[in-house]
């Protein structure tokens, strides 16, 4: 009896091991690509900063809210190991400056403790400046603005003096910056996409190209980029340090890849939709098409699409590769940098919402998956939808 129990237990303990083994593999390759483990129960914490999947005698940790797409954060935000791994969030050795639309990122040491010790050791009062804001500067989720005209710099509703050789410092930084940016920007192309996995994309310059001289289709490795989708027949401008290996297809490492499906576009939103009274309604249904895996949607009203001076319908537009909604939150985003709109985002996973003038765009980003869209009325919020 006691020999049929220890073979019972044993096989069982098989069984757990091949399980783990298994499961571990396959929740490490979704991992990997920016996707959530499945194999695993998944705990939140309680200020939902903090999401923990445990696995068969593995866990996956996830800081909510650290972006994939941000160059420093690469590597950050999401940690695979046993489960006694421990794994706290780091501090990120990182400033943002906003300057004249561009955004610059500051990872040199010698160069953040210079400017962190101007912005943390000014000593601030309650006087208004009314200069001109110059830059934003973000340092540890704090935010600051650099009153050039006055020398003055404002953190929240206070101000600080600065002076005329601090002022002087913080700005040959930014320039040394951009001009370091531009010079190591690299050779660029433009072209579509032919195919497209998680880990590559096939890119066919176009005609004009230089890079269609040396071969008609080119590979790029996607690995930082994994998180975007990037559809076939979408337009994109790929940059790269000038190398081109010889293969078929050819092989380059890019350092950038940007979705150029428009040059120009406009979304036109008009309240209600003819005869109805449903304020939710699909616009795009991901199970209709590969190209995306959300839905799209639009609230009280119908949504079309003005692009390079011609109307669309949005699903139209959409299914027929004329723009991607990775195009239009990039715009939205870059929309709220230069200060156009209003951007509210949520401690739901990262949900936020775009403010125009005459409508919202709320990207759903739930610790749950949630990654659908919405487009609606001006004071759509998203407790209207979720």
């Amino acid at each position: 009896m006691k020999k049929k129990i220890g073979i019972s237990i044993g096989i069982l303990v098989i069984i757990l091991i091949i399980a783990g083994i298994i499961t571990n593999y396959s929740d490490s390759a979704r991992v990997t690509t920016g996707h959530e483990p499945k194999c695993c129960i998944k705990v939140v914490s309680n200020d939902g900063s903090k999401v923990t999947y445990w696995g068969l005698g593995y866990k996956v940790v996830r800081y909510v809210g650290v972006s994939p797409n941000e160059p420093y954060e690469s590597n950050i935000g999401v940690k695979m190991g046993s489960w006694f791994m421990k794994y706290e969030l780091p501090k990120a050795d990182i400033i943002k400056i906003e300057y004249e639309g561009q955004t610059i990122t500051i990872n040199d040491i010698k160069n953040i403790e210079t400017i962190e010790n101007i912005l943390v050791n000014s000593k601030y009062n309650n006087e208004i400046c009314d200069g001109i804001n110059t830059h934003k500067i973000t340092m540890d989720n704090e935010i600051y603005y650099l009153k050039e005209s006055c020398q003055e710099i404002q953190k929240g509703d206070k101000q600080a003096k600065i002076s005329k050789e601090d002022l002087e410092k913080i700005n040959n930084i930014i320039y040394n910056k951009m001009d370091n940016e531009q010079s190591e920007e690299g050779q660029f192309f433009y072209g579509k996409v032919v195919e497209s996995t998680a880990s590559y994309i096939i890119v066919e310059p176009n005609e004009n190209e230089e890079e269609r001289k040396s071969a008609d289709k080119i590979s790029i490795g996607l690995g930082e980029y994994n998180d975007a989708l990037y559809m076939v027949g979408t337009n994109v401008k790929i940059t790269y340090d000038g190398t081109i290996m010889e293969s078929y297809p050819a092989q380059i490492i890019a350092t950038k890849i940007e979705l150029k499906s428009a040059e120009n576009f406009e979304i036109l939103f008009y309240d209600k939709q003819p005869q109805s009274d449903i304020k939710v309604h699909k616009i795009v249904d991901k199970n209709e098409t590969d190209k995306y895996d959300y839905d799209v949607y639009g609230y009280d009203g119908s949504v079309n699409i003005r692009i390079d001076g011609k109307d669309y319908s949005l699903k139209d537009a959409l299914l027929e590769n004329k723009i991607t909604m990775e195009e239009i939150i990039a715009k939205a985003n870059q929309d709220e940098k230069e200060g156009k709109i209003k951007a509210d985002m949520y401690k739901d996973g990262g949900s936020i919402e775009y403010h125009y003038e005459n409508y919202t765009i709320i990207k759903c980003h739930t610790v749950d998956g949630n990654r659908d869209v919405y487009i609606g009325t001006k004071d759509l919020k998203l407790t209207d939808v979720i």
